[in-house]
Formats: C-alpha cells, structure tokens, sequence
C-alpha cells in the first residue's frame, strides 16, 4: 500500500500543481512496476452520492472536485490508460464522467457509460444538478453506453430489481477494469462500512488495482494486486 501525502491542496498548488505530483508519483511507480502500469487499459469510477458531498446546489464545491479528478486523470492518461469507465449515478460518478468528458481534446481516451437499467432517472428532477437533462446530455456525449441489465439479462420485474442491478453495473465495471479509482475516506474502511462505494471497492479488492482518494485532502492511496497478491 502505498500513498501520495499531499499535505493540503494549498501547499500543492503552490509548490508543484497536483499533475506535477501524480505525475512523479506514476513515474516513479512505472519504474518499479512497469509491468503493472503496461496491462492496465481500463479504469472505473466508484464514489459516493450528492447526499454525502455537497447536495445539490453547491456548484463551486463540485467544480473543485472535478478540477482535482482532471488532473489524475490527465496523469493516468499520459501513460496510455485509455478507456474510463463511469455508473452514471448522481454525484461522484457523473463528476467523473465531466472530468473525462473535458480531456478528450487532449487525449484519445474513451468516455463510457454503464448503466445500470434504463430508466434509472425517472425520479430525478428534471433540470438542476445531477437532473434528467444533464443525465440524458451525458448519455449522448458518451463513446458508449452499457445498459448492465440487458447485457446481465437481469429480472428487473424482480422485488429490489434497481438496487440488485446497482450492484451489479459496480462488479461488470471492475469485471471489465484493471483499476478502479475510488472517492473514498482514508479514515473509514471500505471493508466494514455499509454503501455501494465501499461495496464496490470490496468487490475490488484483490481483483485489481485500487487508486483510493480521501475527499478531503485529496490523498491518493495506491493498492495494487500482483496475481491475487496485494502490495
């Protein structure tokens, strides 16, 4: 387990910028695990709702995290990982999504989307934050859209059909991933804690690489898995 100490992002910006840090950082970890860094091709996103961030209104706030998420992803994509994969949920996954979606002039990365039925906006409000009309403005931007519960051949007549399909759009991501970067805090374990991003990165966890990032300071914790060995 290995982890960038960002200090605080103040002291970041100040000193060297966060891309500049990612940037050493997976440099440093090419050179003692390259082998690692050349099979990864794919990454997902698993992190929490806006009940659990800043709500829906706090436009600033969000803005913040996706700037910050830009600049790991920029890092990851100066090494050739390509494809990024989010659930289309409210909060942290549609953030991710934005962030990728702005980098694609930069880079040839491909932006898709697993969703976990259709439908899953209906009861959204229509225009606002994480709203209908972002949603469906994100579907169409998107290089791919998944729909898991026709890929899965899920029962969505099924009682609790939506939360199972929840569940299983987090695994088909990992499934289909070789990292999964997950917006999650250092001061919590994911391994005992109730939710679907700590679900998420339990199902993770010895199946791929697991990039953890403290939503308060922005700390990146690195976890990798050699053929079912952690380090």
């Amino acid at each position: 387990m290995r982890k960038i100490f960002a200090k605080n992002l103040k002291e970041l910006r100040k000193e060297h910028n966060l891309i500049f840090v990612v940037e050493e950082y997976l440099k440093k970890e090419m050179r003692c695990m390259s082998n690692i860094f050349e099979n990864i091709n794919t990454i997902c996103f698993t992190g929490p709702r806006p009940a659990k961030l800043y709500g829906y209104t706090k436009k600033e706030e969000y803005q913040k995290i996706v700037n910050q998420l830009k600049e790991i992803i920029r890092g990851f994509a100066k090494f050739g990982i390509k494809n990024y994969i989010t659930g289309g949920a409210q909060g942290f996954d549609q953030l991710a999504f934005w962030a990728v979606n702005s980098l694609k002039k930069e880079y040839d990365i491909q932006n898709i989307v697993y969703i976990p039925f259709q439908g899953q906006e209906r009861l959204w409000k229509k225009t606002g934050m994480f709203g209908q009309k972002d949603y469906q403005k994100m579907l169409a931007l998107a290089d791919q859209v998944v729909n898991v519960s026709e890929a899965r051949n899920l029962d969505m007549t099924k009682e609790k059909a939506e939360i199972d399909a929840m569940l299983v759009r987090n695994e088909m991501m990992v499934d289909n991933s070789q990292m999964v970067i997950g917006f999650f805090p250092f001061s919590k374990d994911y391994k005992k804690e109730k939710g679907g991003t700590a679900s998420c990165l339990r199902y993770a966890d010895g199946k791929i690489h697991v990039c953890q990032i403290d939503p308060k300071t922005f700390e990146i914790q690195m976890v990798y898995c050699k053929g079912g060995e952690i380090s």
